[in-house]
């Protein structure tokens, strides 16, 4: 197919208020350049008419013309001469007979007697002499006669042309009809590239817009992609609704959220509470009871108090990160010498509890950290690994950077996945050789209040639900993130990612 126009070619590449300006110019001009072109092609039409009329009756002036070039015509009181005369004459052509004076002896038009008396002034008279006047109705011509040397007087002939009159209506319908479907093909034009321009666009946002208002989702189906206001237009409303969308989707899980954290929360602090109040009156209402087992009741008592303040702090704490007012007071720390003073602090723990506890600390970076947030990520992680490690077993802890090797006893299937998680970071490893979580439980771990249900023990395991989800809220303000995989040979892994400077 062939290049298209200009104008369409680069329609939707043309800025729309250039576009308006440009059809606004349009339609003022071309009506007056098609007037003028239409008025010239007229005039042309009319010349080259005239000439050929001319042409065609030059032949019937020459006899009249000879029959007029007779001095003896052009005196006052000449009747005999002027009885040929009305056999000239017809309804096409007449004739005026003038005195050098501009007496008009002789009409045509009239009784030859009342002629005489009739001036014509001398400018007049002697203008355009010999010239051939074309008019739209008739021609005429005027010329002068001589008796031996001196003028005698001046003939004018008038011809109507008669082929053109006929033809008047039949060239006004022509004028009158291609102007009118000038206009309509004009105008036709401008509002189907209105329509294309404006008229479209506005509909199919409006449709989005109602579609949006009665909360029904997009088709899915992308309209072609426009280069102009109105494209830019609908792809501003696609991403509001976009972002709007995602915000309700983010507000609703906030709201089941809170209520699953509330839920949860009531059931948690239930148990303490009824222990409290049941060694509370045991303590009030049992007086025999020995001094030393009151002092029990009174530390299950302070025991479960101490639970309960846990429980609301590690609520406040996940309520806090997940703020976006909540900003962290960061520090540049050298890499090495602070996560090996941070995973160190973890061996008497392995010993107190029979652990074996393998640590390795491999970067040279800095870091931009909250020192006591990022303390109490790793306590989360390695506390989450004590408790599902068996007696005996073994717990790995590592800080590797993205250019050294990973530790020997990782999972090596891992390997790969691992290095394009660190590239351009640093990751925390916390392993644990404890069961491997299943892949639809593993995908929920870091949600609030959701732990690895250990099927031989019929139970889930201790903690308050939120270490996960608060360990992970800290990686993610640190510009980082956190991920867990498990298998059945190797354990589960947590690995928390974190910039180096």
């Amino acid at each position: 197919m062939g290049q298209r126009l200009p104008l369409y070619w680069g329609a939707d590449r043309m800025k729309l208020k250039y576009w308006l300006m440009l059809a606004f110019l349009i339609v003022m001009l071309l009506p007056v350049a098609a007037g003028w072109a239409l008025f010239s092609l007229y005039n042309y039409y009319e010349s080259q008419r005239a000439l050929a009329e001319y042409v065609e009756l030059s032949g019937r002036f020459a006899p009249i013309e000879k029959a007029l070039d007779n001095p003896e015509l052009y005196q006052l009181q000449s009747p005999e001469h002027h009885q040929i005369l009305p056999e000239l004459a017809s309804e096409q052509v007449s004739f005026n007979l003038y005195l050098p004076s501009g007496i008009r002896v002789y009409s045509s038009g009239g009784d030859a007697r009342s002629s005489g008396g009739y001036t014509v002034r001398s400018s007049e008279l002697y203008r355009n002499l010999y010239n051939l006047q074309m008019r739209h109705r008739t021609f005429s011509v005027k010329k002068p006669v001589w008796n031996h040397g001196e003028l005698a007087g001046i003939y004018e002939i008038t011809m109507l042309r008669q082929d053109w009159l006929e033809g008047i209506s039949i060239r006004t319908t022509w004028v009158v009809g291609g102007a009118v479907l000038f206009f309509v093909l004009l105008y036709g034009t401008v509002l189907w590239l209105l329509s294309r321009k404006l008229f479209s666009p506005m509909r199919v946002l409006m449709d989005r817009m109602h579609a949006f208002a009665r909360g029904e989702k997009p088709n899915g189906v992308r309209a072609k992609i426009r280069n102009d206001e109105m494209g830019t237009l609908l792809q501003q409303f696609d991403a509001m609704q976009q972002t709007v969308r995602q915000t309700q989707a983010e507000v609703q899980k906030q709201q089941k959220e809170k209520e699953m954290i509330v839920a949860s929360l009531s059931h948690d602090l239930k148990t303490p509470l009824m222990s409290i109040s049941a060694y509370a009156e045991a303590i009030s209402m049992d007086t025999r009871s020995e001094r030393l087992e009151k002092q029990e009741y009174r530390d299950v008592i302070a025991r479960n108090v101490e639970r309960m303040k846990q429980m609301i702090g590690e609520l406040e704490m996940y309520t806090a990160l997940g703020s976006s007012d909540s900003e962290l007071a960061m520090v540049k720390v050298e890499g090495e010498e602070f996560f090996e003073m941070l995973l160190g602090s973890y061996g008497e723990l392995a010993e107190r509890d029979h652990y074996n506890m393998q640590v390795s600390v491999r970067t040279n970076h800095l870091y931009r950290i909250h020192p006591e947030s990022l303390m109490r990520l790793t306590d989360n992680l390695v506390h989450n690994a004590l408790r599902y490690t068996p007696p005996e077993g073994r717990i790995g802890l590592a800080v590797i950077d993205s250019v050294e090797e990973l530790p020997e006893w990782m999972n090596p299937l891992l390997g790969a996945e691992l290095d394009s998680y660190r590239t351009g970071a640093t990751i925390m490893v916390v392993q644990n050789e404890g069961p491997a979580i299943p892949p639809e439980q593993l995908e929920r771990i870091f949600e609030p209040y959701v732990q690895y249900h250990k099927q031989e023990r019929h139970g889930f395991a201790g903690g308050s639900g939120l270490g996960l989800s608060i360990a992970r809220r800290i990686a993610l303000k640190h510009g980082g993130d956190m991920r867990m995989w498990s298998s059945e040979q190797y354990g589960t892994a947590a690995v928390c990612r974190l910039p180096e400077l």
